[in-house]
């Protein structure tokens, strides 16, 4: 009987919850669907998708990209995503700094960078087998070690 009782509690308290998350509602008086949160490009945000300009897709970041923590202060990561034909990439900024697309260049001694014409702009490009960011020829990002 007291097994009967507990098991009632737990379905009656699992069902206030359940009819309280799905009554939500935003600002705008709508209901607060998971998944209801997509951008102008369909993305949706709650599912970790974001719009990247260079694939022309919704990706998640952490799968499509590679990730490079700043070198001033670790809490700013940066990942930087190609295009498809590696033309391209976008660079995704942690700390609200806007996208920035930069365009392949062949390099004199060989290999390619992205940056783009423009000395104040960010060059991405492999260095000793890892991927970096510099500006001004100031190292700014790096690619994070996989086994961090």
């Amino acid at each position: 009987m007291k097994v009967g009782k507990i098991c009632l509690s737990f379905f009656m308290s699992a069902s206030i919850l359940l009819a309280g998350c799905g009554n939500a509602k935003n600002k705008k008086g709508e209901d607060n669907l998971v998944g209801n949160d997509k951008d102008d490009h369909g993305c949706i945000a709650s599912a970790g998708y974001t719009w990247s300009e260079v694939r022309k897709d919704c990706i998640r970041l952490w799968e499509q990209g590679v990730r490079m923590e700043s070198v001033a202060d670790k809490a700013n990561t940066a990942f930087i995503v190609f295009a498809p034909d590696s033309l391209q990439v976008e660079l995704f900024f942690s700390n609200d700094q806007p996208n920035e697309i930069l365009d392949r260049r062949s390099l004199p001694v060989g290999g390619y960078a992205w940056n783009v014409e423009d000395d104040d702009t960010k060059n991405v490009r492999q260095e000793n087998g890892k991927w970096t960011i510099s500006q001004r020829g100031n190292l700014i990002y790096q690619q994070v070690d996989e086994d961090k």
